[in-house]
């Protein structure tokens, strides 16, 4: 399923064989709290929780070790927004000269300057990309993550402080791929192209995978209080192209569609528009919906957005239900809400 986990620690990592059978902990450090998924060797969870920073002052590395939660296998999860996924066309270098020209090809595209950045790499649909025959003329794609040197270094501090030693850094996307990938799979459907809308504070992220690879990414805003029908202009432009995710607003060539929709929904429709002309041979199967207490509000505006273009049918995702024992790890709504971006990292393979 392509690389799980897509970060070059700037430290030693452990050997992969030292803890493929001991259980496995993904963290994650947000707004001064730690939030922590304990599972087994098999990525099913046993045990969740969020500790305030702040009360372990004196102290950090109670926080962790007081809990006697496992040393090995420990994934750090970057929030959305903590890290940059851009998709270019893949450089026509050698293989060993591929980071290089990648870094130099998103200069222009990243907010800070290229040397106080970790990147790393991935192609858009993996392994998988190869299989397909593609009807467009697009060049293969890569997806380029990039991260501040700084934001690293303080994950690395922070984990060392608690008492544990980190193998690999995830992100936001690629996690979303992994329990996407889970629920898909559960429903048969884990070979075919499906889509996943999930809602984190005041963004959405839209992933779009097939046979367990990420093919497409975009991070959209998202208004809990916005789902009542609002005008989002939809003017007329070319096809995009997945090369420019997330630096355009697509225009939708349909301009039959809904123009009063909320514009979350606008979006997802215009996404999953340029999915079809550039992957018909990949038809989406199901689009999964993760939003809180709006979730099923959202799922019914989409459904009511999708279904007369056939598009595919919206499910609504409930935290209780994303991954069996889950529901017995983290047994409130609120520990839910706070953990659940971590079992995608949790389930990661390799």
């Amino acid at each position: 399923m392509g690389l799980r986990t897509i970060w070059p620690l700037p430290w030693p990592r452990r050997s992969a064989r030292a803890g493929a059978e001991r259980d496995r902990l993904a963290i994650s450090f947000e707004s001064e709290h730690l939030r922590w998924l304990h599972g087994d060797a098999r990525g099913r969870p046993l045990r969740a929780g969020v500790v305030p920073l702040a009360e372990r002052a004196g102290d950090p590395g109670q926080a962790l070790r007081a809990l006697g939660l496992p040393g090995a296998q420990v994934a750090a999860l970057l929030g959305l927004g903590q890290a940059q996924l851009l998709q270019i066309e893949a450089p026509a270098v050698k293989p060993e000269e591929l980071k290089s020209a990648a870094r130099w090809r998103i200069k222009d595209l990243v907010d800070t300057r290229l040397e106080e950045l970790t990147i790393d790499l991935m192609h858009v649909g993996g392994a998988n990309e190869r299989k397909h025959e593609r009807n467009t003329a697009m060049p293969r794609q890569l997806f380029v993550v990039a991260a501040r040197n700084a934001l690293l270094q303080d994950i690395d501090r922070r984990t060392r402080a608690q008492g544990v030693a980190l193998s690999v850094i995830d992100i936001a996307e690629t996690a979303q791929r992994n329990l996407q990938h889970a629920v898909a799979a559960a429903a048969g459907l884990g070979e075919r192209a499906t889509a996943a809308l999930m809602c984190h504070g005041d963004k959405a992220l839209l992933t779009l995978c097939a046979g367990g690879e990420l093919y497409y990414a975009r991070q959209l805003e998202w208004d809990e209080g916005g789902l009542t029908p609002q005008r989002a202009p939809l003017a007329p432009g070319p096809s995009a192209s997945f090369e420019e995710v997330d630096f355009i607003d697509y225009g939708a060539a349909d301009a039959g569609r809904d123009a009063d929709a909320p514009r979350l929904v606008v979006e997802v429709q215009r996404s999953l528009d340029v999915w079809e002309r550039t992957w018909p041979e990949l038809p989406v199967a199901a689009l999964w919906v993760h939003a809180g207490d709006s979730g099923a509000a959202l799922a019914a505006q989409l459904t009511a957005a999708l279904a007369p273009a056939l598009i595919c049918p919206v499910h609504r995702l409930e935290t209780a239900r994303l991954v069996p024992g889950y529901a017995e790890a983290a047994p409130t709504a609120e520990l839910r809400d706070a953990t659940w971006p971590l079992l995608g990292t949790l389930l990661r393979q390799g």
